[in-house]
């Protein structure tokens, strides 16, 4: 396979032999060839991923967050007292069309003298050309840096334990909290999100020093400190995107551009908590919203199903009901190791097959087999009685 010159460790996971899969125009990294390992370094240790899917939108200017709490889903300024968003602090948010559908998703984080859009990199299309054509006499500029910036994660209840080694200054960071700082003598930004259900920071390195970091990274921590004849005892593994995908969905995050897309409306993604704001003012789409919020009128939603065994429907697959009649689609779909194996799938369903416990029919390995509609996440945190994440 040829360099991918939209990813600087492109030519390192090649010499890892890892396998690659495409996603949008570039390649991911499916596997390291170890997906157990990896896996397992995400539910109890730490997982090192690289994420060139990934986009950075840098936004400049005096009015820039004003500009954006008038196009953006969730609060960016208060609307008591016009507070921005404080330095070093984060949300998530939709940018919506004029008929209150998701254009693009991302996480807003403020860094004082910027703000950092993050976002899948098939959004970025939608995102800077909807925004700039509002720009008028704002102060506000966008600067794609989605070449010149890249990112890699930590996923792994140790990936806190593995940063403050490397970067002691850091502290503890909220969820979508960021902070600067220099990182093995190069200037990054660390960010967090736990996807995963477990605790997930985020590297936003310069694309050169990349290389540098993800090896120096898995070099340093390739075994425990207690036992350094042992290279399975490694604290840091390489991670792919099937491990990844694996313990997301057992997280219940869905994702935009594969769980939901331009066709849906917030209320239908499960996600109003972390995506939307209620008491903030207009933006754009806001009435559509609110509307709908106000009447509690979706006619579907996002929802996790358990699968009776370990066979795995396929993205895309149909939802039926008991009479055979297609209600929603499989959207995601993987075999949870967590879960003694079990098959779980999030999926698109129409409203009155939402609830908990409702029985569907859903093709899988060649048969019909029944699921049950369960709440999200699949994994409940430990302070709720679950398992811990």
């Amino acid at each position: 396979m040829a360099d991918d010159p939209k990813n600087p460790l492109h030519q390192a996971h090649e010499q890892a032999e890892a396998e690659f899969q495409a996603y949008a125009d570039v390649q991911i990294v499916s596997t390291f060839g170890q997906p157990q390992a990896e896996y397992s370094a995400i539910r109890k240790g730490c997982g090192l991923i690289d994420l060139p899917q990934r986009a950075i939108l840098k936004v400049l200017g005096k009015d820039r967050l004003d500009f954006l709490n008038r196009f953006l889903t969730n609060q960016i300024v208060a609307k008591e007292g016009g507070q921005p968003m404080m330095a070093g602090s984060g949300t998530y948010a939709f940018l919506l069309n004029n008929k209150g559908r998701i254009a693009a998703d991302m996480n807003v984080l403020e860094r004082g003298d910027h703000t950092l859009l993050e976002t899948d990199v098939r959004n970025l299309p939608q995102i800077q050309p909807a925004l700039e054509k509002f720009v008028f006499s704002d102060d506000v500029r966008f600067e794609d840096c989605t070449a010149t910036l890249h990112q890699i994660a930590l996923h792994g209840p140790r990936a806190e334990q593995i940063l403050s080694e490397v970067a002691p200054e850091l502290g503890q960071l909220p969820v979508l909290g960021s902070a600067s700082l220099r990182l093995m003598e190069t200037d990054a930004i660390i960010w967090r999100d736990d996807p995963a259900g477990v605790p997930g920071y985020f590297l936003i390195l310069p694309a050169e020093a990349a290389g540098k970091i993800w090896s120096s990274l898995l070099t340093r921590f390739s075994t425990s400190p207690a036992d350094q004849a042992q290279p399975a005892k490694r604290r840091v593994w390489p991670t792919g995107w099937a491990a990844f995908n694996a313990t997301r969905i057992e997280a219940g995050r869905p994702l935009f551009g594969i769980d939901f897309d331009g066709t849906v409306l917030p209320a239908e993604t499960g996600q109003l908590a972390r995506a939307v704001s209620f008491t903030k003012g207009c933006y754009l789409g806001q009435e559509i919203v609110a509307r709908m919020h106000a009447r509690g009128q979706i006619a579907r939603l996002i929802v996790g199903i358990r699968m009776a065994d370990d066979a795995l429907p396929m993205a895309a697959s149909p939802v039926c009901d008991e009479q055979r009649n297609q209600v929603g689609v499989i959207s995601s779909s993987t075999i949870s190791p967590i879960l003694s194996n079990s098959a779980i799938c999030l999926a698109m369903v129409k409203k009155q097959f939402a609830a908990t416990g409702t029985t569907l029919l859903i093709p899988a390995e060649g048969t019909i087999r029944k699921g049950l509609v369960v709440d999200l996440p699949f994994l409940k945190p430990a302070a709720e009685g679950g398992r811990e994440l």
